[in-house]
């Protein structure tokens, strides 16, 4: 029960959210053809594209977000909130880039989100209860080590709004190294 209890406060820790952050579309993302890209970011700041304002809305406060429509093809840079990434848009990406896969498929934040108690949140209590409208609770334990009451915030390693195809199942990193953000090394 201890060990329970303290990979659980872990993974609280660890998932406290840090201010200002960019959440789509993920750095050395490819993205096929000259659509649009969907930037979601965490934050009050500006939104540059190639050094230039773009102009983001807001379903909430403390969130935004922005169809990216670059004028070429090629690599881009996005800056908010202190950071900066890079990605392409176009056909055939240097190696650097991945391709970019959408999570989830239908790419509307309501799918997940709505304003509970005057913020904007999570449709439900946790968000493993949201994620368990789509990915079945059955299969979970099969791919994971811990039960699910332990890993209830499944962005801990996963990241929702989308990823390369560099990394499976939507991982923020490499199985080990995201294990190892709760776990010390031995």
């Amino acid at each position: 029960m201890m060990k329970r209890l303290v990979l659980l406060a872990a993974a609280l820790v660890c998932a406290a959210e840090e201010p200002g952050a960019i959440l789509a579309p993920p750095t050395l993302s490819a993205h096929a053809g000259a659509g649009t890209v969907r930037f979601i970011g965490r934050g009050t700041g500006a939104l540059k594209m190639d050094g230039k304002p773009v102009e983001t809305v807001s379903p909430h406060a403390g969130v935004q977000a922005a169809e990216l429509k670059p004028a070429s093809e090629g690599a881009h840079t996005l800056e908010f909130e202190g950071q900066t990434l890079r990605f392409f848009t176009g056909a055939n990406p240097d190696g650097e880039f991945k391709a970019f896969r959408a999570h989830p498929p239908s790419n509307q934040c309501e799918t997940c989100h709505a304003v509970r108690n005057g913020r904007w949140r999570f449709q439900r209590v946790s968000l493993a209860s949201v994620c368990s409208q789509c990915h079945s609770k059955e299969t979970f334990q099969a791919k994971h080590t811990h039960e699910m009451p332990v890993l209830t915030d499944c962005q801990l390693c996963h990241n929702p709004h989308g990823s390369t195809t560099a990394v499976p199942a939507h991982l923020k990193l490499a199985r080990e190294a995201a294990c190892k953000q709760c776990h010390a090394l031995q």
